[in-house]
């Protein structure tokens, strides 16, 4: 350590495995100060005291999450350089670190010239903004002209660096808006966007919180100068969210007049948004800022791009494409996550599946649109009767499922029979056809307070509970429950009423 300069760089790696700390400090302290701890607490109390141009975190500390250090870090110095390291990696912990803002994620056993090679890459980057703000610092003597485009070409560095460190949409739109009011002085910037069937708006004052009232009626006065893209109509109408972000600390001061400059986000062949600067009337935006704006704009309209589409991957792997519900892979996720929390919680929730009675006759008689169209309106029963929260996913076929959290039987049974009601007394129809049709419902309980099962189990017995309703009689409800006997059925057509 004595041989390092006093300009070398210092890292902060967080752990509480021992052999991993040492392995850290032996291959990284040759060229990095380096300075460990083996908790959370520690390692919030050493960001708070000390100047830390990398820290490395495992997602797993014993007194609180990884995550919550990067947060930390990142509040300190929204330009932290963060490493995790984990051996307990999954999407969601993965997306939760990618959108704190960590500049690089890696799994344990981790190889040492990888490792080492991230390190470098990540210092680099340090190192590059710490340069750029002494540059800053002392170009008090350079050329205004100079100056302004030095600060111009740092500021789209610092924005560019926090833009492509996150991938959660709010966050992005966040940034865009902060550094456009902070560029121009406006009194508040609005963000819409209508891609990939996507339709949001995003508003920040330049400080303080403005009122969707106020940002309502000032859009609507100025009907020609925003919002290029979005139908007018139905924004005002209110069935476009319209996300509204608190600007830096202080009161929201309104303008008594407004001027909109409008600027375009643009993906190669598509206009798919715009950023709206909205200033006092008496306020001009002059060329330097026009052109930074512009700037911005390009920058950012890739990414935005790039995320709205990561987000519709995402929706389309875990939604069946006929119905619009969850996919059987989704359905397999949340049962899962429900089958945990009623663990936890020593709950109970209902496993309900449905399966439309002679569809293979429906299908054979009037065509597969038709059957198709009649697996879209089943799923609209579906949805009209669940509350949020509930599940509703396409099993296969003709086949769904329900997940009903925080549900006792008389709940669920009751929920079964009033969809079945639906179904049984809103035949299809359209132009050309009628189609009457019914639908069979088999249902089981899991209770969290008794002995686990594993979620094959509990579809095995609801299935068993939907065999019996389609074999004695169709559109009814059976409920299954398992005993040392095996599964007993029991048929609930006659016994609650509606």
């Amino acid at each position: 350590m004595d041989t390092l300069s006093d300009s070398a760089y210092k890292i902060l790696a967080v752990d509480d495995d021992a052999i991993t700390l040492e392995l850290l400090t032996e291959i990284l302290s040759a060229r990095y100060y380096v300075t460990v701890c083996s908790g959370g607490k520690e390692a919030i109390k050493y960001l708070d005291e000390n100047n830390f141009d990398l820290i490395i975190t495992d997602l797993m500390l014993p007194d609180m999450s990884g995550i919550d250090v990067l947060a930390h870090a990142k509040r300190r110095d929204a330009f932290a350089e963060v490493l995790m390291i984990t051996g307990h990696a999954s999407v969601e912990t993965a997306a939760a670190a990618l959108s704190g803002g960590v500049g690089s994620y890696m799994l344990k056993p981790f190889s040492i010239r990888e490792l080492c090679g991230r390190v470098d890459k990540m210092v680099a980057k340090r190192s590059f903004l710490t340069k750029s703000l002494q540059l800053l610092a002392r170009c008090d003597a350079i050329d205004p002209t100079v100056k302004e485009h030095i600060d111009d070409i740092t500021s789209l560095y610092f924005f560019t660096r926090k833009l492509v460190l996150t991938l959660e949409i709010s966050e992005v739109m966040r940034i865009i808006l902060e550094e456009a009011n902070r560029k121009v002085g406006a009194v508040f910037c609005s963000l819409e966007v209508n891609h990939l069937g996507y339709k949001e708006v995003f508003s920040m004052s330049r400080s303080g919180l403005v009122g969707k009232e106020h940002l309502n009626n000032v859009f609507a006065e100025h009907w020609n100068d925003a919002f290029i893209c979005t139908a007018r109509a139905i924004f005002f109408k209110g069935t476009i969210p319209h996300h509204v972000c608190e600007g830096q600390p202080g009161e929201f001061c309104e303008a008594s007049g407004y001027k909109c400059w409008n600027y375009r986000l643009v993906v190669p062949g598509k206009t798919f948004g715009s950023l709206s600067v909205w200033m006092a009337s008496d306020s001009e935006i002059n060329d330097r800022f026009d052109r930074h704006l512009h700037i911005m704009t390009s920058i950012a309209s890739p990414v935005i791009e790039h995320i709205y589409a990561d987000r519709m991957a995402l929706h389309q792997a875990k939604t069946d494409g006929l119905t619009g519900v969850s996919n059987k892979r989704h359905f397999y996720e949340a049962l899962d996550r429900e089958i945990a929390r009623a663990n936890r919680k020593k709950n109970t929730f209902a496993l309900v599946l449905a399966d439309i009675d002679n569809f293979k006759k429906i299908n054979d008689t009037h065509g597969h649109q038709i059957g198709d169209a009649v697996l879209i309106e089943l799923t609209k029963h579906l949805k009209d009767n669940v509350r949020v929260g509930d599940v509703v996913a396409r099993y296969g076929g003709e086949e769904f499922v329900l997940i009903l959290p925080d549900t006792d039987l008389d709940g669920a049974v009751t929920l079964a029979n009033r969809i079945r009601e639906a179904i049984a007394g809103s035949p299809f129809a359209n132009m050309k056809y009628y189609v009457p049709y019914t639908s069979s419902f088999g249902l089981a309980m899991y209770d969290g307070a008794a002995p686990p099962i594993n979620k094959d189990e509990l579809i095995h017995i609801a299935d068993t509970a939907l065999y019996y309703s389609k074999h004695h009689g169709k559109n009814r409800v059976t409920v299954a429950t398992k005993d040392g006997a095996g599964i007993v059925c029991k048929d609930t057509h006659s016994e609650y009423i509606i």
